[in-house]
């Protein structure tokens, strides 16, 4: 299956559970059909950051220092979520050392591609994005297994689930 962008938005990225009294990391939210990628912008704080389209350059985007790349099938909880009256977006996923957390707050609206008329029944963008990585992850779920030819990590040797992008013992990308 082809990898293909659901959703993008311009962020501020939290690297904890929520929302906080400090600077957040500027940058751009993808949700593509596999993974969930921030790529923070180029060129310092939040207010001088280099706004940026990387949605036809993703994995130029992740050598930025600070990005990431979430697989949708390590992705634990999605969450819209509010602190002190602001809504924000909350990301908990597997990692090879152990459950991380994230947060992220919408500088500009979520564009949703492709999105069907139950988008536009959502109250917001978070509440958008949280429904569109359930949906995704059923589907993942769902995927019929790769034939009769078990793969395994290249690193490590782990048997591998179809559809993996990265081992869950070593974390390698396979």
């Amino acid at each position: 299956m082809s990898e293909s962008i659901v959703g993008k938005g311009a962020v501020g990225f939290y690297p904890k559970e929520k929302p906080g009294m400090g600077q957040a990391l500027k940058g751009q939210l993808l949700l593509t059909n596999r993974r969930l990628v921030y790529i923070r912008y180029l060129g310092g704080k939040y207010l001088t950051a280099k706004v940026e389209d990387y949605s036809d350059r993703i994995e130029e985007g992740l050598r930025n220092e600070g990005s990431l790349e979430i697989p949708i099938n390590v992705i634990t909880e999605a969450k819209a979520d509010r602190v002190w009256g602001t809504p924000y977006f909350r990301l908990r996923y597997h990692t090879q050392t152990g459950e991380k957390v994230c947060a992220f707050v919408f500088v500009s609206s979520m564009n949703m591609m492709g999105a069907g008329s139950a988008w536009g029944l959502m109250k917001t963008p978070y509440d958008q994005l949280a429904k569109a990585i359930e949906q995704l992850k059923a589907e993942y779920d769902k995927s019929p297994p790769l034939g009769d030819v078990q793969k395994t990590c290249l690193n490590c040797g782990t048997p591998l689930a179809a559809g993996n992008l990265y081992c869950m013992k070593c974390g390698a990308k396979v």
